[in-house]
């Protein structure tokens, strides 16, 4: 039952990570570049919640199916490439931060593929 409630709580900040980063890719294609601000709050939420699901490990291992751990493995890996990617960029201007989007579309690809494999996993527990 921890393993349910804890995919179903995670599929959620995977969701809310993917629509993150899509927003972030959008306007940096926009604008060519982004605060340091943004760029640094969008990274630190991407390391923690890696780091999350890193600490939830041996409950997944124990509970959870082989494709359930694989997508989630995955995504952990995809929110981390995606927060040291957030780490680059600081060129000429101390304030704005251009990094690279086709490393981050990356990162997106895969979360969106964690993402799909997880809702076709996870087992649904009607409310």
């Amino acid at each position: 039952m921890s393993e349910i409630v804890f995919t179903d709580g995670l599929l959620s900040q995977l969701m809310d990570a993917k629509i993150a980063l899509t927003a972030y890719i959008q306007r940096r294609r926009a604008q060519g570049s982004i605060s340091v601000s943004e760029n640094d709050a969008l990274r630190d939420s991407f390391f923690a919640l890696a780091r999350d699901i890193r600490g939830h490990g041996e409950v997944l291992h124990d509970f959870a199916e082989h494709d359930t751990c694989i997508a989630i493995h995955h995504a952990e890996e995809a929110l981390s490439a995606a927060a040291l990617c957030l780490m680059s960029g600081r060129y000429d201007c101390p304030s704005y931060i251009a990094v690279n989007v086709e490393k981050l579309e990356r990162s997106l690809d895969v979360l969106n593929y964690c993402i799909r494999s997880l809702n076709t996993c996870a087992p649904r527990t009607q409310a």
